[in-house]
């Protein structure tokens, strides 16, 4: 089915591209990054390994109420020694009078601000801020504006790992100020390597507003599957900025996430350690907590960390970003973990799971155009 979905995909792009003029213009856009990406062993060796990558975008004219996309992201693996790629975008979207379509490979994600999400589309789409492959689907999504403030939208999904449709639906109101999603997601049953995931269904509820000078969220989740009894998850967090008068800002964010520890590992992907065997039906609770400072309006530091109640561990993450041109910036992060061996954050030390760095330096300039 998948397959036969690209071929489509494709077949009605080419046939959209031969419709345009031959004197319309088509831009291209994108970023090229290259960085030096410094990993230190628990025991204080240092591996350099160079990372590039190039995210390149068309942008092709509309052509009666339909837009076609196409973004292609480029770049070396430094474990596989090799380029890789992703197509980020392959999609038409043609908007009727009630009706928004898009079909292909594209970005869906429910965010609603908060730094984790336990209840989007696919979790793990976006992980502090940044955006993961897990964002970019190859589907169908029907969105409904209802009003000015109202919509609805349902999301067809083509899994690689499976032959079954993924589905999801989502409402979205607001009350009194308040921005209001609810939300359903089923997932198919999944072949990973020779491991069956059992088919799953999940529920959930997004709030957002301000409450005086404070931002303020929150999200309930509810995961199930066939005759097998339900866990909760929830999420509530706040944000606040402030200006001053030499118009710098800075802006802080504070959440606190509780999941079992068996879906966790989906929210975190990267973050998260490889020893998920013990304690599956244990219930996490996670503080995270980011802090940005724009220095003037080319240079800003940022602080991030992510700590777990349970055990103690922790991961701090500085970073910098300075805007050296119209054009190229520099950036500055590192990702220091500290914890006990197999706590969440910390190193292992269980047979087959993959060892975590002591901490991460990443040096890089990236140049936008």
């Amino acid at each position: 089915m998948k397959k036969y979905f690209n071929i489509v995909t494709l077949f009605l792009i080419f046939f959209l591209l031969g419709s345009i003029p031959i004197s319309a213009k088509v831009d291209i856009g994108g970023e090229l990054a290259a960085s030096l990406i410094n990993i230190i062993d628990n025991q204080g060796n240092l591996s350099v390994y160079p990372q590039e990558s190039l995210d390149l975008e068309l942008f092709l004219p509309t052509l009666n109420n339909t837009q076609a996309k196409f973004e292609i992201y480029l770049f070396n693996n430094p474990m596989s020694e090799g380029f890789d790629y992703l197509i980020k975008k392959l999609y038409l979207k043609h908007k009727f009078d009630k009706l928004h379509l898009t079909l292909g490979r594209q970005p869906i994600s429910w965010s609603f601000g908060s730094m984790l999400n336990p209840v989007d589309f696919t979790l793990g789409a976006i992980v502090m801020d940044e955006e993961t492959g897990a964002k970019y689907q190859d589907a169908i999504e029907a969105y409904v504006p209802l009003n000015w403030n109202s919509s609805v939208s349902l999301v067809a999904g083509f899994p690689e790992a499976s032959q079954d449709i993924k589905w999801g639906l989502r409402g979205r109101t607001m009350i009194e100020g308040y921005d209001l999603t609810l939300n359903y997601v089923r997932e198919p049953e999944i072949d990973f390597m020779g491991t069956i995931i059992p088919a799953s269904q999940r529920i959930g509820f997004t709030t957002k507003g301000d409450l005086g000078p404070l931002g303020v969220y929150g999200a309930l989740g509810y995961y199930f599957k066939d005759n097998d009894d339900g866990d909760l998850a929830y999420l509530i967090g706040g944000d606040y900025s402030y200006f001053f008068e030499a118009g710098n800002k800075i802006y802080f964010q504070l959440e606190y996430l509780s999941i079992k520890k068996d879906n966790l590992s989906s929210i975190l992907g990267s973050f998260f350690s490889g020893n998920v065997t013990n304690n599956l039906n244990e219930n996490i609770g996670l503080i995270l907590g980011m802090a940005n400072y724009e220095i003037d309006e080319f240079s800003q530091i940022n602080l991030m960390a992510i700590s777990s109640l349970n055990d103690g561990s922790i991961i701090v993450i500085p970073g910098y970003r300075n805007q050296l041109s119209n054009n190229l910036s520099f950036n500055l992060s590192t990702g220091i973990y500290f914890g006990k061996e197999d706590t969440l954050f910390g190193s292992n030390v269980s047979e087959g799971a993959q060892q975590r760095p002591k901490g991460m330096i990443s040096i890089g300039l990236t140049y936008s155009f």
